[in-house]
């Protein structure tokens, strides 16, 4: 009998938790959530508005995790996969729609004279010009991302050649005046090259953005042009 006893209070004896390896982050987010829950036991706020605050939380990094952080434009994998989602639709439907590849001249040159910073400052008025004057076509759908260094690409959906001629027009235009104004300097002069291509009924985001940077390629050898396939 004793020896059963024994041996009973020896399995029954708890065993050491196993300790997780020191992560101050992660110990900031369980004080965080922690917080949450005894604000919930407190009658603070309740379990609702708690799962409210954490969805938002990782709405927010699902977000960051398809955008670029410089610009918050789509970066290149949430970009392909709404094109690859969009693109069946399109193709379904037979809806017109283009792809515009865009890329800022001489990047590379501006950030051995200027620094990173002022690189960094010419992304952005890069993308708030695309991304306001994609935006200005309301009767149209378009999704604009940037492929990180000088690259943007915009997906025009509902489009014709018209509207095409006149967005790339418009933003090779506002380009330079856009730049001056950022940095406050009059002589600064920088521009935009652009390659489109329109969307084929066997395409696949791969081969799509393949035949567009062709063009733009085409694009680049001259500076400050656009090439529409």
């Amino acid at each position: 009998m004793m020896s059963y006893a024994k041996e009973a209070m020896v399995n029954l004896t708890p065993e050491p938790e196993s300790r997780q390896p020191e992560n101050p982050h992660r110990e900031y987010l369980k004080q965080r959530n922690l917080e949450g829950i005894s604000k919930v036991m407190s009658g603070e706020i309740t379990a609702g508005q708690l799962a409210d605050q954490i969805t938002d939380r990782e709405l927010e990094l699902e977000a960051r995790a398809d955008h670029d952080g410089l610009t918050g434009l789509l970066n290149f994998q949430g970009f392909s996969d709404t094109l690859t989602a969009n693109l069946n639709i399109i193709q379904q439907h037979n809806i017109s729609a283009y792809l515009v590849f865009l890329d800022i001249d001489q990047l590379k040159e501006f950030n051995d004279t200027k620094g990173k910073l002022s690189g960094n400052l010419l992304i952005r008025t890069y993308a708030d010009v695309i991304r306001t004057k994609t935006d200005s076509l309301t009767h149209l759908t378009s999704l604009v991302g940037r492929f990180g260094g000088d690259e943007f690409v915009i997906c025009v959906i509902g489009a014709g050649k018209d509207d095409l001629r006149l967005l790339t027009e418009d933003i090779k235009i506002s380009i330079p005046q856009a730049v001056k104004k950022a940095f406050n300097d009059p002589s600064l002069e920088k521009t935009i090259s652009m390659g489109v291509t329109q969307v084929r009924p066997d395409d696949n985001a791969d081969i799509l953005l393949d035949r567009a940077d062709q063009q733009l390629m085409r694009a680049k050898e001259r500076r400050n042009h656009i090439v529409i396939e």
